[in-house]
Order: structure tokens, then C-alpha cells, then sequence
């Protein structure tokens, strides 16, 4: 059985939760495959797919290049 004390220290082990409203889909809207590079590294998008991302991924100058001109649109 649990007690309050183990369940506070499994609560710590999570360094990472993120809020539901700062995820967001990137969705590829063209027929060409995008590689966008990332700070954790490049990621292709091919065309017609979706990504699940956080919502920070905007203030990257490729992506926010690409959904200014409608390549890729938020859902």
C-alpha cells in the first residue's frame, strides 16, 4: 500500500507535464516533404501529414516562415 509520503516523491520523478493548451497540430498542407530543423534535431513533415507538437515550436523562424505563407496551418 501507498502512502501519501511515496506517492509525493513518485509526483517528483515527473519533470516534465505539459499544459493541454499549449499543444498544438502542425498540419502539412502542400505536396512537398518539409525538413524542419529543431533544436532536438531535424524532423521531416511530409506532405499531407500532421505533427502533435508544443505550442513554443511558432516561435522558430522556419516554422512561423511556413505558416505564415500557408504551408502549414494549427490546429
Amino acid at each position: 500500500m501507498a502512502t501519501n509520503q511515496s506517492v509525493k516523491a513518485a509526483e517528483l520523478d515527473y519533470t516534465w507535464i505539459e499544459n493541454p493548451d499549449d499543444i498544438i497540430v502542425l498540419v502539412n498542407n502542400t505536396t512537398r516533404n518539409f525538413i524542419l530543423d529543431l533544436p532536438a534535431g531535424r524532423y521531416r513533415l511530409d506532405a499531407g501529414r500532421r505533427m502533435r507538437t508544443l505550442r513554443s515550436i511558432l516561435k522558430y523562424r522556419q516554422i512561423l516562415a511556413l505558416v505564415e505563407d500557408g504551408s502549414l496551418t494549427v490546429q
